[in-house]
């Protein structure tokens, strides 16, 4: 058994890939404490886990990042917290999460004067994910935050780390080529599927949902801006309304405040209106129900590094659901979509018409669906998301 310290710059309980990895962890029998940020709200007590929460005004933590590029505040802040959590815990072992925490990790167990062993658990491409960051790439916060500057530091940050999580074969590929001092044995790959469980759990709830459409839904559940695609497709959604396609767009999910102008003009026009339903936030615990009133998942992302590094978690819902996907050709969702054949991808205006015409025929959606409920059942058979556990079994044997 060994004490392993969690530590992520954010809120743990709405974060669903740490808490099914903690869960995992407490499976087999580890004791797992978690350092996160309380922005003052009220959190749920979780059994089994001891949560340390530092209180911090959630616009100070932001001003601090905005700042983190050039300057150590946040990371000294961190270290100091994250010594003493070490220390205070005995832990054993450190599991950071995301690629700008390395640094502050590592400075954290040298503070501490505890050699123990870190893990960095990579949520996404993070150079290129603050490279199409509206906030920090627009006006004059991109003088402060300088994201290219994270494409010189990713090599530096890297190497702070013992082992690596990624989401994906594809990002752990790319990592190895551009990084020569990266081995595949210290790359463990966590593709960002469901928890089962849980899903299964709120599905057998029966939990109800008002929406309703006698024609085919297009669906998009996730966070809605730019960066994400989901804005771009909607003029062709309105040019396949023009001609007379019959369909209707479902979105649920917060809209990036420098996205809201161009959002609002497209789903309040004319054409679209009494075509789209938008909703601002919906509890995942219904999603379950919402995947059985719709018909087509959509997975638009800009092809870019960032949506390269990984399947969003979105796809894999839509693939319990038994919900066909339309998807944009990102390396690791395409990859995905094609091996279990249950979707569909599409690169402009014309392809993804053709699709969306196939994708209007209910029998052809229901194949598709079948092939991903089962080839996501074949990962969970396979242990796909618990390839990351063979970390903490080499430390227990090794502590033995």
């Amino acid at each position: 058994m060994l004490k392993i310290g969690v530590v992520l710059d954010n809120e743990f309980d709405h974060d669903h890939r740490v808490q099914k990895e903690i869960q995992l962890l407490l499976n087999k029998g580890h004791q797992v404490y978690v350092l996160c940020f309380d922005f003052g709200k009220n959190y749920n007590v979780h059994e089994n886990i001891v949560v340390t929460r530092i209180k911090l005004p959630k616009k100070f933590k932001d001003l601090l990042v905005l700042l983190s590029t050039n300057f150590s505040f946040y990371e000294q802040f961190w270290a100091k917290h994250i010594a003493n959590f070490i220390i205070n815990f005995k832990l054993d072992t450190i599991h950071a999460h995301d690629l700008y925490m390395s640094k502050a990790t590592h400075l954290g167990i040298k503070k501490s004067k505890q050699q123990i062993p870190f893990t960095l658990d990579l949520h996404e491409n993070y150079p290129a994910a603050i490279n199409s960051y509206q906030w920090a790439i627009k006006g004059w916060r991109k003088l402060i935050v300088q994201p290219k500057k994270w494409y010189t530091k990713e090599a530096t940050y890297l190497k702070y780390a013992d082992k690596l999580i990624v989401l994906s074969d594809s990002f752990k590929l790319d990592l190895i080529i551009r990084f020569s001092f990266l081995k595949p044995q210290q790359i463990f790959v966590h593709p960002n599927m469901p928890n089962l469980e849980s899903f299964n759990y709120y599905e057998n709830q029966k939990l109800q949902v008002a929406y309703t459409s006698k024609i085919p839904t297009l669906f998009y559940f996730g966070v809605v801006a730019k960066r994400r695609g989901i804005i771009d497709i909607l003029p062709w959604v309105q040019s396949l309304l023009t001609e007379g396609l019959a369909f209707r767009l479902l979105i649920i999910g917060p809209v990036d405040k420098a996205d809201k102008a161009d959002f609002n003009t497209y789903i309040h026009s004319d054409q679209l209106k009494n075509h789209v339903t938008y909703i601002p936030w919906a509890n995942v615990k219904f999603l379950p129900a919402y995947l059985k009133k719709i018909d087509i998942g959509l997975a638009p992302f800009e092809v870019n590094a960032q949506h390269d590094s990984g399947v969003a978690n979105k796809l894999f819902q839509y693939m319990y659901g038994e919900i066909p996907i339309l998807a944009t050709a990102s390396k690791a969702q395409k990859s995905l979509i094609e091996d279990a054949q249950c979707g569909l991808i599409y690169s402009d205006y014309e392809s993804f018409k053709n699709c969306i015409t196939q994708l209007l025929n209910s029998d052809f959606r229901t194949r598709l669906g079948a092939n991903g409920k089962t080839a996501l059942l074949h990962l969970y058979e396979q242990k796909k998301d618990q390839q990351f556990l063979e970390i903490y079994d080499a430390l227990e044997n090794r502590q033995k």
